[in-house]
């Protein structure tokens, strides 16, 4: 098994800040403004919970699918060349992945939407059926942004510790090979915990619009399978940082690498320069 550095590239994100554009151009029309107002007359929470199940579905599993065609016909090219390790690969058996997957994704994940809603409403939040406007969207993001790669980092690095590793985060690094599914291959409490307090958690804090919620499970969900994809993509979020922690596992805790860079959590990553092979 070999791994090999890439540089992030000026363009790493590139698909997140489309998705951020074009939502912000559709807000904008009036027709999409009225369907909005249409939409939410009804069953708030339905709208809440069974949308944003879909929405982080289609994302996760197109996503996996894409990939799983490009590690078995090494096409398309312009993907299958960006593949970051190379050699044995190292993953639990399929079987066991798709148990846990349903575990997580058809028990787990709904129950906590069902809290994340309640969570809010104790919060006094309610679904506003007027869309947000630039200042609101941006500045949430950005908000969200910071949060949820601290939370991330915070309960990423206590799960390495030596208990914790041992009876619940093991289970995450039994990829040593990275793949898009692993991205919520995990123990149920790391996937409460770590995985959904990522993204849940800044939005209890900042209590955002629900178009905001709906745009950002997209763009969190891509992230966070980017990381795992096995590829480094250069439109989408640098997955070389998190490919190096399956890799070695003991250093390179973070999202993106800003806060093991001000922390000093990886150390060996920061020495390896673009195009070098480690084995």
């Amino acid at each position: 098994m070999a791994f090999r550095y890439s540089a992030p590239p000026l363009t790493q994100g590139a698909a997140s800040v489309v998705l951020v554009g074009a939502f912000l151009g559709l807000v904008q029309l009036p027709a999409v403004q009225t369907a909005w107002a249409t939409w939410l007359e009804t069953h708030a929470a339905l709208h809440f919970l069974v949308a944003i199940l879909v929405l982080h579905g289609l994302v996760y599993w197109g996503i996996c699918a894409i990939c799983a065609y490009v590690e078995t016909h090494d096409k398309p090219a312009f993907i299958a060349r960006y593949r970051i390790q190379s050699g044995k690969v190292r993953r639990p058996p399929r079987d066991k992945v798709i148990k846990n997957l349903t575990l997580n994704q058809v028990l787990i994940t709904p129950v906590m939407l069902g809290l994340l809603w309640g969570a809010l409403q104790l919060r006094g939040w309610s679904v506003d059926p007027v869309l947000p406007s630039f200042t609101e969207l941006m500045l949430d993001l950005l908000g969200l942004s910071i949060i949820s790669p601290i939370w991330f980092y915070a309960s990423h690095r206590f799960l390495h510790r030596p208990w914790w590793m041992k009876r619940f985060h093991r289970v995450h690094h039994e990829f040593r090979t990275t793949a898009a599914w692993a991205a919520e291959y995990a123990h149920p409490v790391e996937m409460i915990f770590g995985n959904f307090g990522t993204l849940a958690f800044g939005v209890v804090i900042l209590g955002p619009d629900l178009a905001t919620i709906y745009l950002y499970t997209v763009l969190g969900t891509l992230t966070f399978v980017g990381h795992h994809t096995g590829f480094a993509v250069p439109w989408l979020s640098w997955a070389v940082h998190h490919d190096w922690h399956h890799y070695k596992y003991t250093e390179a805790f973070g999202t993106y690498g800003v806060l093991d860079r001000l922390l000093g959590t990886d150390p060996e990553f920061r020495q390896l320069e673009d195009g070098e092979v480690v084995k």
